[in-house]
């Protein structure tokens, strides 16, 4: 029975989310990391390793003069020690979100009132609550991993083998990131 309900929630929250980002006007444009002063990343954070690559990532983008705000959602219900907001990085959790896995809080709120240069989604699989951070940031250009149900919420779909880790997506992405150049 839990199966099944999941199964209507997500569709619902799928649902909701295409149509609210219908209401959406952003200005498209090509983005690379030479021209990019801002960007935000939202991705799953399962384990400390994920953690630790997706912090690798955003440093090597602030070397780069980058500014960065990174939002990472931990499936728990209550905050841990082991992951506190940091300037750069904060987190929102299962009691952020409601009944259809929609987050809401003070940090998302303020995550999607940023407008990015260069948004980023570094979820491996299809996780709701990041999908629709993913469809309701504010950014000129949006990069996430190839997926059939996404070619409505991002601008560059980067392929990655289901197997791979969000580090081989982390290099990918640079990579591409890398050489465009508007």
């Amino acid at each position: 029975m839990t199966g099944v309900i999941n199964k209507i929630k997500n569709l619902t929250a799928r649902y909701n989310l295409k149509k609210e980002m219908r209401g959406q006007e952003r200005q498209k444009q090509f983005v690379g990391l030479s021209g990019a002063k801002y960007i935000g990343i939202s991705y799953y954070l399962e384990d400390d390793q994920t953690y630790s690559v997706v912090s690798g990532f955003v440093k090597v983008l602030q070397e780069k003069n980058i500014k960065v705000k990174a939002m990472g959602y931990v499936k728990d219900k209550y905050l841990t020690q082991r992951y506190l907001p940091k300037i750069t990085f904060d987190f929102f959790y299962d009691k952020d979100l409601n009944w259809f896995h929609k987050p809401s809080g003070t940090y998302v709120k303020d995550f999607l009132g940023e407008e990015f240069d260069i948004y980023i989604d570094l979820t491996m699989e299809e996780v709701i609550p990041v999908k629709y951070i993913s469809g309701k940031a504010t950014a000129t250009f949006k990069v996430g991993r190839y997926c059939d149900s996404h070619n409505d919420i991002f601008d560059l779909l980067i392929k990655v083998d289901n197997s791979a880790g969000v580090d081989k997506l982390i290099n990918e992405i640079n990579h591409y990131l890398t050489i465009i150049n508007p």
